[in-house]
Order: structure tokens, then C-alpha cells, then sequence
């Protein structure tokens, strides 16, 4: 049995394999928020030849333009002869890459690099092996002994030796030498910064010469095929070691094709990448690595390790030079990773005198507070809903996606990436629309949508947008043209924004608390991530996701996860720090505490919280 993959794709179908698991066997883009189990809606795929009649799943998530055009959800169509599938490529417009263009660092000792040096040729009076005259030239000139080398190495010390008349560069790190190459590449030195993210990936080629960075690409994690969040994916590991292994081996994939995509768009070679340092949180780590991550997710929420680690590329299945070196910045807890830590170095105004609060926002929460006296974290189950995830119309921040939101008396404009139809509608644009709806009254402050009729004082054109849904009521965004289905947010998605943002609001207040300040007290409050960078300090405040403090005080700074990254590859001072910051932080567990249990119920509403 045989399906098309359009435009130019052919995949075969196990037996009794869905067309979602066909997909992902493939490695072929499709979202799997649920694991497959038709309660998300997302896995949308257009067949174009054979379509299959629709099932329960897709009569409730799609409507009957989608169903009549031949929409249908991918985990609930059983694969037959003969079927063409158009998969929903959205072209990205990912933000994690415009985030750091222009990065400059002021900095720069990345412990790795290039010595050129001239060794004397072999005579009957000097009969010193190969490698020792390559050891005893490159000591002399950095004034440094190297004990320690590979059978990768004196593999190739003859030949290199001889090409240039025993002249050649050796690339260093520390006691080791990682490379040897005929003639001088001083000038050719590269590394990468690498954020792990739960929906996305994404990696930067700096110049470990000069400080640049020369390129940044991203994509979506191929893990979210398995699951939208940690949790899914934690529970998709422990039901079997293929399941744990395929977690695995889709994360290096993903960075090896992001890798490949640098070497394409660039003249630099992978096997001149000598150093890439990674942040990710304490799930994508575990994964990363192969580690079992199953007692993260029950009490006490043990990981396996926390402390900094380091690898050679070759160890870790990552395609730049087999000797590279690569730094996982330490985790701080089971939900609170390396990518805080790497938040904190890139944000480093959190570390002045004072008080001041870091937010990490994406997928999953991390919260960061240092007082003059203590420093804590902890992390917040804020669940996809940033992410879009969870949302009935919602979706990254790609083009389509509505990212902005403004109501008034006559009617609703809507902000799209692409300036085009819009086709969803991303975190930014979520938080912007609730805050738009709260103050023009569509919905009251526990976030219940308004009875249209009822609400005399609500402008005529905001009325005609609120109607009956399967559960409750929904508010029209924005009206699909040529037939097109509407952008709406519904009593529920209003619902997953609550509960997420109710969750952050919580742990901000349990961390004050337990520092023995309060909110009033802090100096800053900086938003970290690139979902962040799109969101306004009225719209934050006023919905309640952070607690009433004068919008002055609260910043954002992009991804400073990835800055952190870049910074630790650009100065091998900032990872000695990174190590320091590893054993002073405390962390926070929240699971079982009932002062943020308290904080959460309070947190619910949509209104500026004290």
C-alpha cells in the first residue's frame, strides 16, 4: 500500500497503523498535541485523492467547509491505497531567529583554539615519534603540556605532518587537542549556541574569532510529534525503551538538520564547529542525553543529574567535528533546567543589587527571584496554551497567525505575521484579544463570555460577534473570506488562557512570599523568551498574569536563554559562573505547596491582581 505525500513524497503504511503514525514513522511534520488520541484537532492533513469518510473526532473539530473540501484529522484516518495527502505547511516566520541578529558580545575567550605551529622534520639524531614532535612544538608555543589524545588524532598525524612540511594547525582545548589540519586555519574557528526548547529549536553559528554571529536558523522540535508538552513526553518515554529511544533520536535529528541547513547556508563545514554549549530544560536535557527521565514526573521529582556536563560531539551523535566539545549548562531542578540558568546569564540585570524577578515564558514556566539575601526558582505548570497549543484556533507564531488585537465600538482589527488572511491565532495575540474582550466588556473578569442579549451597554457590532458554540459561547475575531472558516475564541480557550496564566501569577507570589518580600518591593520584573519579546506590560498586567506593579519596571529581553547559551560559548568565564549560579539557586517544588494552591485560586481572575 502506497500514499502520496504531496508534492513529491511516498510513504508505505505498516498494518494497522494510522495515518498519524505513518507520518511520524516518516518523520513528516503533523502536530500531535494529544498523542494521537483526537481530543486536540490539530493533525489536520487535506486528502486530495481518496477521502475517507469522517469520523466522530473530525465531525466535532472541523467544521463543514474543512469536511466537504476533504480536511481530516491524521490520528483517525486508517490509511488505504491510493490516498494523497497535502500536509498544512505553514511557512515559519520563527522569531527565535530575528531575536539575535546583531548580537554582540564584549567578551571573548571561548577556551577552545587554533595554534599554527612548525615542528623540525625527523633525523637520524632526532627520531622522535610523529605525535610527540606535534606535543612538543604546540607546548612551546602556548606554554601548555598535553597528555591526552584519541586514535582519531594519531590516525591522522603521518599524513597532516607531511602535507605541509610539518607545519599544521592544532585546535586546543584545555589539556586537549581536538583536531589537527594541514597548513594555517587559525582564521577558520566556529562554535554554536543551541536552545532546546520544548515546541522549538533553534542554533546560532557564531565566529569564535571574532564574536559574530553569522547565522541563526530554527524549527520545530521533531518531539512534538510525540506530544505537546513534558509530561506527554515523559509518559511517552516510560511506556517503552523504542518509545524513549525515538524521543531521543528526534531531537538529535532535529539539531543535525539545523546543523546541515548552517552548512548550506553558509561557507562554514561542520567539522570546523570545535564547541557548542546547549540550554534546555530538565526534560529536553534527559531526553537529549538518552537519561531516564521517569522519576521526574512523580513525587519527589528526582533527576539524574543536574550538574554542568560535557561530551564530545561524537558521543553525543551530533554531526560537527567528532572532538568538538559540548557543554550542557546544569539543570536547577526536575521542571527548572539549564535554560533558566542560560535566562539568567543572558539577563544579567537579575543579578544587581535588589530585588528582581525573572519570567521564562514559553511551554513550561520557570520563575527566577534574587533578593540581596537568597536566590530561588521554581517553575509553573502553565501548560501549551502560550504556545497556542490547547487553543481551537491557536498555532505558533508563523504566518497567519493573528499577533495583535485591538477592539472598540465598531468592530475588531486583528495584526497578522505575513499581513495576510489570518488562520489562527498565536500567545501574543491571545493575551492581547482577552485583555481587548475584558475591557470592552465581551467578557467580565472571571472570563465568562457575555449574554449578547443581555448586555445593553455593549456596542451593537461587539453583540453580533458573540454566539452559541457546542459548549458555551464564542467571540468572532475575525470573518473567513471566500468561504474560509472564522477566527473565534471560545468559552473554553478563554478557560486554558485562565488556568496558564493563573499558574504563573501563583508562583509569582508563593516565590515573594517565601523570599519574605512582597511585590511592591521588587525592583524589575523581566520577561525572558521569545513569546515574551510580542507581549505589552498593560496587557500583561491588566489580565493578571503578573501581579499589579508599575509597568515601568517590567522589561523583556528575547530569548536570553539562547543569549546565555552564546555567551557561555563566546567566554569560558561565564561558565564558571553558570557553575557558581548551579549551587547557590534554591530550588522550589510547588507541587504540594498549599500557599500556591491558595495564590492560584485568587489568580483566576482577569483583572490587574494585587
Amino acid at each position: 500500500m502506497k500514499i502520496t505525500i504531496l508534492p513529491n513524497r511516498v510513504i508505505i503504511p505498516e498494518d494497522h497503523e494510522t495515518l498519524m503514525e505513518a507520518l511520524i514513522r516518516h518523520h513528516l511534520p503533523v502536530q500531535n498535541i494529544c498523542n494521537g488520541k483526537g481530543t486536540c484537532g490539530k493533525c489536520k492533513v487535506w486528502m486530495t485523492g481518496y477521502v475517507s469518510p469522517p469520523s466522530d473526532h473530525d465531525m466535532l473539530h472541523l467544521n463543514n467547509i474543512e469536511l466537504q473540501a476533504g480536511f481530516r484529522l491524521a490520528c483517525t484516518v486508517q490509511p488505504e491505497e491510493g490516498m494523497v495527502i497535502e500536509l498544512n505547511f505553514v511557512e515559519s516566520q520563527d522569531r527565535k531567529v530575528s531575536a539575535l541578529q546583531g548580537m554582540k558580545t564584549t567578551t571573548l575567550d571561548p577556551g577552545v583554539e587554533k595554534v599554527y605551529i612548525q615542528s623540525s622534520e625527523p633525523t637520524l639524531a632526532d627520531e622522535r615519534g610523529d605525535w610527540d614532535r606535534v606535543v612538543d612544538a604546540l607546548s612551546t608555543a602556548t606554554g601548555r603540556s598535553y597528555d591526552k589524545t584519541s586514535l582519531y588524532i594519531l590516525s591522522k598525524v603521518p599524513d597532516i605532518l607531511r602535507a605541509d612540511k610539518f607545519a599544521l594547525t592544532a585546535t586546543v582545548y584545555e589539556d586537549k587537542i581536538l583536531e589537527i589540519e594541514t597548513g594555517d586555519t587559525t582564521k577558520r574557528l566556529y562554535g554554536v549556541a543551541v536552545d532546546v526548547g520544548t515546541t522549538s529549536v533553534a542554533v546560532a553559528l557564531i565566529d569564535l574569532n571574532q564574536g559574530d554571529i553569522l547565522k541563526v536558523v530554527s524549527t520545530e522540535n521533531e518531539q512534538t510529534a510525540y506530544g505537546a508538552d513534558v509530561i506527554s513526553r515523559i509518559s511517552f518515554a516510560m511506556e517503552s525503551q523504542e518509545r524513549a529511544l525515538a524521543l531521543r533520536v528526534a531531537i538529535r535529528r532535529t539539531i543535525n538538520h539545523l546543523l546541515e541547513e548552517l552548512e548550506v547556508q553558509t561557507n562554514v563545514g561542520k567539522n570546523e564547529i570545535f564547541k557548542m554549549t546547549i540550554v534546555g530544560n530538565t526534560t529536553m536535557h534527559h531526553l537529549l542525553l538518552g537519561l531516564d527521565a521517569s522519576h521526574l514526573a512523580v513525587s519527589p521529582f528526582v533527576s539524574v543529574c543536574n550538574r554542568p556536563l560535557e561530551f564530545s560531539a561524537l558521543e553525543l551523535g551530533l554531526e560537527i567535528n567528532p572532538q568538538a566539545r559540548i557543554l550542557l549548562l546544569p539543570n536547577i531542578g526536575s521542571f527548572v533546567g539549564g535554560d533558566t540558568i542560560g535566562a539568567i546569564v543572558g539577563a544579567p540585570v537579575v543579578l544587581e543589587q535588589g530585588n528582581h524577578l525573572l519570567i521564562d515564558l514559553g511551554t513550561n514556566c520557570e520563575l527566577f527571584l534574587k533578593t540581596d539575601h537568597t536566590m530561588l526558582a521554581c517553575s509553573t505548570a502553565a501548560g501549551p496554551a502560550f504556545e497556542g497549543a490547547g487553543i481551537a484556533h491557536g498555532m505558533r507564531a508563523k504566518r497567519g497567525a493573528i499577533e495583535s488585537v485591538t477592539i472598540t465600538e465598531d468592530g475588531v482589527v486583528c495584526q497578522v505575521i505575513g499581513e495576510q488572511e489570518p488562520i489562527g491565532i498565536c500567545g501574543s495575540g491571545l493575551i492581547e484579544a482577552i485583555d481587548e474582550m475584558r475591557q470592552s466588556g465581551v467578557i467580565n473578569k472571571q472570563g465568562k463570555i457575555v449574554d449578547p442579549e443581555k448586555a445593553e451597554t455593549l456596542a451593537i457590532e461587539l453583540r453580533k460577534r458573540i454566539r452559541a458554540a457546542e459548549k458555551g459561547r464564542e467571540f468572532v475575531l475575525a470573518y473567513g473570506s471566500d468561504q474560509g472558516q472564522d477566527i473565534t475564541l471560545s468559552q473554553k480557550d478563554i478557560v486554558e488562557l485562565q488556568l496558564a496564566k493563573g499558574a504563573v501569577c501563583a508562583g509569582i507570589k508563593t516565590l515573594v512570599e517565601m523570599a519574605g518580600i512582597t511585590v511592591s518591593e521588587l525592583d524589575s520584573v523581566t520577561l525572558s523568551g521569545t513569546f515574551a519579546t510580542y507581549l505589552k506590560a498593560h496587557n500583561i498586567l491588566n489580565i493578571g498574569l503578573v501581579p499589579d506593579i508599575s509597568e515601568d519596571r517590567i522589561k523583556t529581553v528575547g530569548n536570553a536563554a539562547h543569549v546565555g547559551a552564546i555567551l557561555a560559548l563566546l567566554d569560558h568565564q561565564e561558565v564558571a559562573m553558570v557553575g557558581e549560579l548551579y549551587r547557590k539557586i534554591s530550588h522550589v517544588e510547588l507541587g504540594g505547596s498549599t500557599t500556591f494552591s491558595n495564590y492560584y485560586m485568587d489568580s483566576m481572575y482577569l483583572e490587574r491582581l494585587s
